[in-house]
């Protein structure tokens, strides 16, 4: 039988002040000056032990004011000790109750319980929350990401995001600038991302297939005779039969803008074999040298390739610098200036589709037109 509680007025230096689960209990200035002038109004629940030392359970924040204000006593309602996990879920249940737990503060007490083998249907029954948050929280707070990102002030739904991409150093660094520069795009750039990471487990699962298979994976193949590998549909035989998917000796992989990925049959060194090119490129009546490349050649397309596709990263880079600065010169905010960079402003009618498939979003013909009316844009469709 359980003793009945006794109200006492004691030290409250002489009190036990137990491990809170609330933080973020900063004494303000305000509220000791309200405990020296009126003192501890309600009672501090508290219980004592064998050795004869009392612990608060409740009211760790009134009790350190009480400290600091010099108060010589407060009311003190002493209870029978309490099991530990009782004590902090009555405790999150009292803080959770009043609104003063932070998403951080209320994941910690979730751990806290769970350490000491609280289930998270238990934690959800008594703190009134649902079973899939606390799921949630506890899996972040799992996490050295998750654990960090609720440091930080972030959602619980923020640090699972980040506890997901925990292992991918580049998708961290992606989620954290938008975090920084533009939060509401955060689902829609992790969608993009879970989709990066599914399309690649799926490239690297169909290469091990084909490989096991013993099949021979080129990495690209062309229509034409100064193609080093030829697509079985742009091939054919001397005679001039087409030639077929049986004759085809390796893969050619491909993928879409969905990140779907596709094979295609291909004939790999077709100039030593007895297969030709069926078509001929067209040179549009310019003196081009007939005939395959020399390597010479070869290297130097390759580096005419690398240089225009350096170009067009820097020229596209120098296009959203002078979008964002446009943007914000004319009064536009952070958050608009770089979604209008990034080209993901989308309008309405088209949100359903953009997030949802997690495609690379393009700033739509008749907003560029409107930002063009408006001088923010100086770039041409």
């Amino acid at each position: 039988m359980n003793a009945a509680p006794t109200l006492e007025m004691l030290d409250p230096a002489t009190l036990t002040v137990d491990v809170n689960v609330r933080k973020d209990a900063a004494l303000t200035a305000d509220f000791i000056a309200s405990i020296k002038e009126h003192g501890v109004m309600e009672p501090v629940i508290a219980h004592r032990k064998d050795d004869g030392t009392v612990h608060v359970l409740m009211g760790q924040r009134r009790t350190r004011a009480a400290v600091e204000a010099q108060r010589p006593e407060i009311p003190v309602m002493i209870i029978e000790s309490p099991e530990e996990a009782e004590r902090i879920v009555t405790q999150v249940v009292e803080n959770i109750q009043r609104a003063e737990l932070t998403e951080a503060d209320e994941a910690d007490a979730y751990h806290q319980l769970s350490l000491i083998g609280v289930s998270a249907a238990s934690i959800a029954k008594r703190t009134g929350r649902k079973k899939a948050a606390v799921e949630g929280a506890l899996k972040a707070k799992a996490s050295e990401a998750g654990t960090a990102a609720l440091d930080r002030g972030w959602s619980i739904e923020t640090a699972l995001i980040m506890a997901e991409f925990e292992q991918d150093e580049a998708a961290t660094a992606d989620l954290e600038s938008v975090l920084m520069d533009d939060p509401d795009q955060l689902l829609h750039v992790a969608q993009r991302l879970r989709d990066q990471r599914e399309s690649a487990a799926a490239l690297a699962a169909l290469i091990a297939e084909l490989e096991a298979q013993g099949k021979t994976i080129v990495e690209d193949a062309g229509h034409y005779a100064d193609d080093e590998n030829l697509h079985v549909t742009a091939a054919k035989r001397e005679g001039g039969e087409p030639a077929s998917e049986e004759d085809a000796n390796a893969i050619l992989i491909t993928t879409d803008y969905r990140g779907q990925h596709r094979t295609h049959s291909v004939i790999a060194g077709w100039k030593d074999t007895y297969f030709v090119p069926k078509y001929e490129r067209y040179e549009g009546g310019s003196n081009v040298q007939k005939g395959p490349m020399t390597e010479e050649q070869k290297a130097e397309r390759k580096t005419l390739i690398a240089n225009n596709k350096a170009a067009e990263s820097v020229l596209l880079t120098e296009l959203r610098r002078r979008v964002w600065i446009r943007v914000l010169r004319r009064g536009g905010s952070r958050g608009c200036a770089a979604q209008t960079a990034r080209g993901t402003h989308w309008p309405r009618r088209d949100r359903r589709r953009g997030p949802k498939n997690g495609r690379p979003l393009a700033l739509c013909r008749p907003r560029r037109q409107r930002a063009r009316d408006r001088g923010l844009l100086g770039v041409p469709s």
